[in-house]
């Protein structure tokens, strides 16, 4: 067992929110999954990441530790991610399971769907992928049209000139003295608002800084 815990990956109570629990018999490539929902803010909680079907059986019997869906590796020793599928299904009929591998399955898709298994997804998915294919499967529509643009905070979707021009602004300053001050072209001046302003939806300068300025950006 690589790792059990509640983690709440930054987000609030208004945020789009699922709760899951990741099985792989590798543990780099669960820690690696793991990271990628939990190292950035995602609209998922990994609830536990385990390397066996045994132990995510085990886990499943508490109610506390039950996640609303398990992403399962396909390909494992023992019991592999079909056979955990049936098991866990037939014991928690509202429970989802994600089967995941990185080659060709050895069962079709309806030996898949006969056990239960909602979906299908390669493990070199991106984030996005993962989550919006979890949200259509726990019926979450906020989740399955999820991007990863769109989530994060307004301070990391920005880069740091991007914020200094609009600083500049801010203080009253022109494009040209903008561009004289930070050694740049008025073009290149021009372009890095225009990247601000596709980055937030909006169409003016200020608009821009009233929202950078409600987030406490500038």
């Amino acid at each position: 067992m690589t790792g059990q815990r509640n983690t709440t990956t930054g987000t609030d109570a208004r945020r789009p929110h699922a709760v899951i629990g990741i099985v792989d018999n590798d543990p780099l490539v669960g820690r690696a999954l793991e990271d990628m929902f939990t190292a950035s803010p995602t609209p998922l909680s990994v609830l536990w990441n385990v390397r066996s079907a045994q132990e995510a059986l085990r886990l499943c019997a508490d109610p506390a530790m039950r996640p609303e869906l398990v992403l399962t590796d396909m390909m494992m020793p023992g019991m592999d991610g079909k056979q955990l599928a049936e098991r866990l299904l037939a014991l928690y009929p509202q429970l989802r399971v994600l089967a995941m591998s990185a080659f060709q399955y050895r069962y079709t898709q309806e030996q898949l769907r006969q056990a239960g298994i909602a979906a299908t997804i390669r493990k070199e998915a991106s984030v996005q992928e993962y989550v919006q294919l979890i949200g259509r499967i726990i019926g979450d529509d906020e989740l399955a049209t999820w991007t990863q643009d769109s989530y994060w905070p307004i301070r990391m979707r920005l880069t740091d000139t991007e914020i200094t021009v609009m600083r500049e602004y801010l203080k009253g300053r022109t494009t040209k003295a903008t561009a004289h001050l930070l050694h740049l072209s008025e073009g290149t001046v021009k372009t890095h608002m225009n990247n601000v302003y596709k980055k937030l939806g909006v169409h003016t300068r200020a608009e821009a800084i009233r929202i950078c300025m409600q987030e406490h950006v500038l």
